[in-house]
């Protein structure tokens, strides 16, 4: 099925109205499972983090969040990202606007660590990567993380987050901690959520319908379909356009230059439509064993605008655009996952065995120019495709075995076979060509006569055949994990993981230790310590893009290359880059957890992640030393030249707490209060030296802004203050956030470094429960419309973008939303 074909939401004036009609028609059946009351979840049993014995929040070991289903839907959010970083304070989420294919996946940071270290779980078992690599600046350079948004919230029955080191139960990524997004199992009914929205401004209205049903499999099964659907239009905060757009009129101004403010550039949120479905199936098939299954399939389309090319540069041909024009940029993206198996137990032992294969597709094309092609060149083009696979095998077995303890030791040991695959295709040869195109005398008002045109697809990137490529590779592992009480008081476990990849990663080994110490029935101490690792991504490895300049030198216009060249290439290999190794870490955590009554919960943890040979992008290599290196080993001169390298080692360091106070206030009903606050402070241990013919030359591998990117790219402090009140028939939600300032340095001068000040944004919800299988809701985020600080710096052409890149909350201001949800 093709993503314009698939059943987006209809316009939401119209998708209120059905969604009204389907409530009036709807049985009161399944009420009490659709709207509950907020509680605790203290007493929920978790899967992440241990294994064998089942535990809950409160007694667990490592520190662990539970966000139930009723949680996310009431955010009023678009997407499971927005939705995690809304709600618990070590997530963040930053809104890129740019030239890249993360104005549409955005990246996402756990405990001060980009989304590359955090490893996520569909109902325990490993999620497929993204083919788009996240290259936001902030920290991210190169790794494709897993995108959240693929799976619908429909599915969702809760989510487990561990803020945790976990590589040695689970693998590579497991640095900053682990999300495990648990599906529903209801054997029986179904819901539906519509939601409309938009900025306060009149832009980005947004339309979604998540829709879930259940029912029984055979005798003991069930089987639940979720969908998610959204529209959403584009959304902008551009300064206007300043200085001359046209080309002078008999030497004096054109007239039109007046309408220069509405030709500003439109980075910002892009025009999107999105689908996203899931299946979750298990049923009996004799004998104890369980067949199961899932499986999730996505398709999202969109469109983003980008900077202006103006009728008076070298990046426009008056004959196509006579106006200029802003580049248009179209993603189609397809997701997919399986996963299918069997669970029993024999002669005392649970196993499960289980497959899986998964693919994540992406395609661009733009409308845009190259003009070196001149007036007779293409305005359409293909830009790139990229995909990622992954297909895997994993068998677990535990059992308790009693060694004389007064409970069962729980012992877990399995393997993994897992193989990855990574494709990078060029796009159109013409969106990377050199056509050679010179303005003449006759072009405009002469004053680009004798000069090149740009040469490449404007406001976009490309990929050419000498930059495309594919790799794969293959991953086996094996675990132990062992938990025991060694005395009715203090649980200790111990897990090991060895991991063999058969390309340059190599070998590793992980090993975790825990504890947790109940003081009394009110407080439990506990700490964790481990190793783990993460495995350079393979788009980190086969990734290479190329853009082409002009530069004037000596009056005369020279053509230059800018390339990412991946490590392995002979263009990055004569200056200096070697095979990416995995990145190592070392995590410590201590707390405690303090329940005084079942409705009060309070846990706080320190926690220390060492990271050596983090992956980093250098800077560009260019200048007269550099072209002698590149002529001495047979490769074009004038380049720019950067790659990806293991140049840092950093320690984040940080404090979180959490608590949630449940509260029955009589007749006034019943109030749930939260608290959430994270401080994290990442700061550089050392740099890699820089290769000893660059460093000779005045280089360093990292220069300022990637420093910074590393250090104050993210809020040092994020505080979380919310409450729910539950008053007859209404639910009431308040949240306060208040994100705390962060800095981009700038490459070279401090000067140049921008600070964006520390907000509080306000979020409310209001819920009427007008049937008991009915409600009606409204609700704001950033109720009182609060604006990050703008960046005093003008980008490209006179136009900004106002905001910077590391801003960890929406920058387009206010977000109001109802929301109509319905049992059935």
């Amino acid at each position: 099925m093709k993503p314009s074909s698939l059943p987006f939401p209809p316009q939401p004036r119209r998708a209120a109205a059905l969604a009204v009609a389907a409530a009036l028609a709807a049985p009161q059946a399944f009420a009490a499972d659709a709207f509950q009351p907020a509680t605790s979840v203290r007493d929920v049993v978790v899967t992440t983090g241990v294994r064998g014995e089942e535990r809950t929040v409160a007694d667990s070991p490592v520190p662990i969040d539970v966000i139930p289903a009723e949680d996310l839907v009431r955010t009023g959010k678009a997407t499971l990202k927005e939705t995690l970083a809304t709600l618990l304070p070590s997530f963040n989420f930053t809104p890129v606007a740019g030239v890249t294919v993360n104005n549409v996946i955005r990246p996402l940071s756990l405990r001060g660590l980009s989304g590359a270290y955090t490893l996520v779980l569909v109902n325990g078992k490993r999620r497929h990567n993204s083919a788009a690599i996240s290259n936001s600046g902030v920290g991210t350079t190169g790794a494709n993380p897993v995108d959240l948004d693929q799976i619908p919230v429909a599915a969702v029955d809760h989510v487990e987050v561990l803020r945790d080191g976990a590589a040695a139960q689970y693998g590579s990524d497991a640095i900053a901690g682990v999300v495990n997004i648990i599906l529903k199992t209801t054997d029986h009914g179904g819901e539906s959520t519509t939601t409309v929205g938009g900025y306060y401004k009149g832009d980005g209205i947004t339309a979604r319908e998540n829709l879930g049903w259940g029912t029984t499999l055979g005798q003991d099964g069930f089987l639940r379909l979720s969908l998610d659907a959204a529209t959403q239009e584009r959304s902008e905060r551009n300064d206007p356009g300043t200085g001359s757009y046209y080309f002078r009129v008999d030497g004096q101004p054109d007239p039109r230059e007046s309408s220069v403010g509405q030709r500003g550039d439109r980075n910002g949120n892009p025009e999107l439509k999105a689908v996203s479905t899931a299946a979750n199936a298990e049923i009996g098939v004799g004998d104890g064993k369980r067949l199961y299954g899932f499986a999730t399939a996505g398709a999202r389309n969109a469109e983003a605008w980008y900077t202006t090319r103006r009728p008076n540069s070298t990046g426009d041909l008056i004959q196509l655009r006579p106006d200029g024009f802003i580049p248009k940029f179209y993603l189609h993206e397809f997701d997919t996952q399986l996963v299918g198996g069997l669970r029993g137990e024999d002669a005392g032992w649970n196993w499960d065995a289980s497959a899986s294969v998964s693919r994540n597709r992406i395609n661009s094309h733009a409308n845009t120019l190259n003009p070196s092609l001149g007036p007779d060149g293409p305005t359409q083009f293909k830009l790139y495709g990229i995909t990622a696979d992954q297909a895997a095998a994993n068998l677990d077995v535990r059992r308790g075995i009693d060694v004389g303890l007064g409970k069962p030791l729980q012992a877990a040991f399995g393997g993994e076979y897992r193989r990855e695959r990574y494709s990078l295709n060029a796009g159109d040869a013409a969106a990377t060509a050199n056509g050679g195109y010179v303005y003449d005398a006759s072009y405009g008002d002469g004053s680009l006569a004798g000069r090149p045109a740009n040469v490449g697809v404007q406001g976009v990137n490309a990929i050419s055949a000498a930059n495309a490529g594919s790799l794969s590779r293959g991953v086996s592992a094996l675990y132990a994990d062992f938990g025991a009480n060694a005395t009715d008081k203090l649980w200790l476990g111990a897990a090991g993981r060895g991991e063999r990849y058969d390309d340059s990663s190599g070998s590793t080994f992980s090993g975790k230790l825990s504890a947790r110490y109940e003081v009394d029935p009110a407080l439990a101490l506990r700490g964790n310590f481990n190793t783990g690792f993460r495995a350079p991504s393979l788009s980190q490895q086969v990734w290479s893009q190329t853009f082409s300049s002009w530069q004037v030198v000596n009056g005369v216009s020279i053509l230059r290359n800018s390339t990412l060249a991946s490590p392995g290439s002979e263009l990055a290999r004569a200056l200096g880059a070697t095979e990416l190794k995995p990145e190592r870490s070392r995590n410590l955590s201590v707390g405690f957890s303090l329940t005084p009554t079942r409705d009060l919960t309070l846990t706080a943890d320190a926690y220390r992640i060492r990271i050596a040979d983090r992956i980093v992008s250098t800077g560009y290599f260019s200048g007269s030393g550099v072209d002698a290196i590149l002529a001495a080993a047979g490769l074009q001169t004038g380049q720019l030249v950067q790659y990806f390298t293991n140049a840092v080692d950093t320690t984040s360091k940080g404090i979180d707490v959490v608590a949630d106070w449940r509260r029955d206030l009589g007749t006034l009903g019943v109030a749930r209060f939260n608290l959430g606050f994270n401080w994290n402070r990442t700061g550089i241990d050392s740099i890699k030296d820089t290769p000893a013919a660059l460093k000779a030359l005045g280089f360093q591998v990292l220069d300022r802004a990637a420093q910074g990117s590393l250090t104050d790219g993210y809020p040092r402090t994020k505080l979380i203050l919310g409450t729910n009140w539950l008053y007859g028939d209404f639910d009431t939600g308040l949240r306060l956030t208040r994100y705390d300032k962060v800095i981009e340095r700038n490459a070279t001068s401090a000067a140049n470094d921008v600070t964006y000040g520390a907000k509080w944004l306000t979020d409310l919800d209001v819920s009427w429960h007008v049937t008991p299988s009915t409600t009606l809701a409204v609700g704001a985020n950033n109720l009182f419309n609060v604006h990050a600080d703008k960046s005093p710096f003008p980008t490209t052409n006179g136009a900004r973008y106002g905001y910077g890149v590391s801003i960890p909350f929406s920058y387009y201001g206010g977000f109001w939303y109802a929301r109509l949800g319905v049992a059935f």
